[in-house]
């Protein structure tokens, strides 16, 4: 029988705010425990608020009917990597969380808007891995994120900062109040228009639809449409996973199976070249593991990217066409077809608000880039600019 004892360790500090005022100020600390079990190739899982050593039986006893199969465990590697942890995140306090609240809400205010619900939240995160093919490994980072929405004359506008040291405060407070302002009485309009994207608007995009489809497991179960390594599927796009991204938010010296992370070339100029895959999968498929094995809630491992960088040749000073600052309807996006249909906010043409419906899909959207801005900015696991795409419908 083999075994893997996961533990992740929290400590979260949390300010959310309503109508300009501070709601709730909190501190949490977090604990959970899970433990996987693999026994004649059939893996148990199970999970507690901290580790006992009855749970690796109990994980067994779980595998002696489980219908997943295994075969080994990772042996555990540790990647150096730089810029996840900022000790000034860690040793924050309640009156200097309070500072950062009014410089953020100050900010919006001067432009006479109702900052009507934000949230700023840091946390130190520890996680620990050991498993009977000898990984021992832990590391220590810090997050921070910073956002408001901001409401005036029944339009609204949202910004928000994110970073493995402090965010820009002021930042998002004036950026949100001027999207509320900027964004009054929007003309619906139809047509053809070139596209312009924000970095928030391409995570929300391709978070539904492109990320998905690169995941192995999707790729074998049929459910990704990304079968053909060396055919172009994106044009002149070309995108990278990398784990090793110094200061990136999803940057870790191993993945939560205990793989080591690394740089991976997804698409080179549209051509697809690689997916990714947790440890499972990478056994499936017989092919190298990627380190993109990460935990959610329920602390099972599961395919997720890291840092998703996007590159593309043509940069220019200043995109033209509807420049869009976020969508709604991104989770409805069918990540099998990549098909999505999607409303704009916060959208402009010329300076003038403007509202419309995209429909589409992501893979001939993605063929229609014709330059990138230069505001590279990361969004949860996507690293990017603003993008420029060609004659998109919009109804």
């Amino acid at each position: 029988m083999e075994w893997e004892i996961f533990e992740i360790e929290g400590v979260s500090k949390c300010a959310k705010i309503e109508r300009g005022k501070i709601k709730v100020l909190e501190e949490w600390r977090e604990k959970k425990v899970g433990v996987r079990a693999i026994d004649n190739g059939k893996v148990g899982f199970v999970t507690a608020n901290h580790f006992t050593e009855d749970l690796i039986e109990k994980a067994k006893k779980i595998a002696k009917i489980s219908e997943e199969k295994m075969e080994r465990l990772p042996e555990g590697e540790f990647v150096k990597v730089e810029g996840i942890y900022d000790k000034r995140v860690e040793n924050v306090t309640s009156d200097k969380i309070k500072e950062f609240v009014e410089s953020m809400v100050n900010s919006a205010l001067n432009y006479n808007v109702n900052p009507s619900n934000g949230i700023i939240e840091l946390s130190v995160e520890t996680i620990r891995l050991k498993n009977s093919f000898g990984a021992d490994l832990e590391h220590k980072s810090t997050y921070c994120q910073a956002y408001l929405e901001c409401v005036c004359d029944g339009s609204s506008g949202f910004e928000i900062d994110e970073s493995r040291g402090l965010v820009d405060f002021e930042f998002v407070g004036k950026r949100s109040a001027e999207l509320a302002v900027e964004s009054r009485n929007p003309e619906k309009i139809e047509g053809i228009y070139n596209l312009v994207l924000s970095p928030i608007a391409v995570h929300q995009l391709l978070e539904f639809t492109l990320y998905p489809a690169i995941s192995l497991e999707n790729v074998l179960k049929g459910r990704s449409p990304l079968t053909e390594v060396g055919k172009n599927y994106l044009g002149k796009l070309s995108v990278v996973d990398d784990g090793t991204l110094p200061n990136g938010l999803c940057t870790a010296p191993f993945d939560d199976e205990g793989v080591g992370v690394k740089e991976k070339v997804i698409f080179d100029e549209g051509m697809l070249k690689s997916h990714i895959t947790d440890f499972r999968h990478s056994l499936i498929a017989k092919v190298e593991p990627t380190g993109n094995g990460f935990r959610g809630d329920d602390l099972y491992p599961a395919t997720a990217p890291t840092n998703v960088i996007l590159e593309f040749d043509e940069v220019e000073k200043e995109l033209v066409g509807i420049y869009v600052h976020s969508l709604i309807g991104a989770h409805t996006s069918n990540p099998v077809s990549g098909d999505f249909s999607l409303e704009t906010m916060n959208a402009f043409l010329d300076g003038k608000p403007v509202r419309a419906m995209i429909y589409g899909n992501v893979y001939d959207l993605l063929k229609k880039i014709t330059a990138f801005g230069k505001d590279v900015r990361q969004i949860e696991n996507t690293v990017t600019p603003s993008i420029e795409f060609e004659s998109i419908k919009f109804v």
